[in-house]
């Protein structure tokens, strides 16, 4: 994939902000919560509100947005994604886009 596609730029911005938060890379198994939310395109709605077309979710792969988040936290907050024995992922619309992660440590329990 080439250095100027989007994703990289995502997940620099997922890899900072977890630092700045104060994330440190765990040896534990962990459970990982993602809510991805994406702006609405302008050509969603018209005078009257959201289009009756408009799609109910953005059209990015779910799986697609795990891997970004995963990756981006590799080194971070685990040192491998395979240290990730939960995975919760959200994808919405919103006014604004956004990504929050939550990680706990994981104790077997669902």
């Amino acid at each position: 994939m080439p250095r100027q596609h989007p994703v990289h730029a995502y997940r620099d911005a997922i890899a900072i902000t977890a630092k700045t938060a104060g994330a440190t890379v765990t040896e534990n198994a962990v459970r990982v919560t993602v809510f991805a939310t994406f702006a609405r395109p302008k050509s969603h709605s018209n005078k009257r509100g959201l289009k009756s077309t408009a799609p109910l979710l953005p059209r990015d792969d779910v799986d697609n947005v795990a891997k970004a988040v995963l990756d981006a936290l590799t080194g971070v907050a685990w040192h491998d994604d395979k240290q990730v024995a939960d995975l919760r992922i959200v994808k919405q619309y919103g006014t604004a886009g956004a990504t929050e992660v939550t990680i706990a440590e994981f104790s077997g329990n669902v």
